[in-house]
């Protein structure tokens, strides 16, 4: 996946934990792993959930790194 444009809606929605608005934001798609998830898959291996989980770990990393130079 590439960089994510980093906005005020996504860093507000990040901070709130608000899943279904940071994926808004996001432009996810509805099966793709939240960013704000970050322990192990809860589906199996190979479903599309489980699939984008490093691209959502990724744009979760860039988050935060962004959030620490603020």
């Amino acid at each position: 996946m590439t960089k994510v444009r980093l906005t005020p809606e996504i860093f507000a929605a990040f901070d709130a934990g608000d899943e279904w608005a940071l994926a808004s934001a996001l432009k996810l798609p509805p099966w793709h792993a939240s960013p704000l998830h970050t322990g192990p898959s809860p589906y199996p291996a190979g479903t599309a959930w489980a699939l984008t989980l490093p691209d959502a770990l990724e744009i979760r990393r860039e988050i935060l790194a962004a959030m620490k130079q603020k």
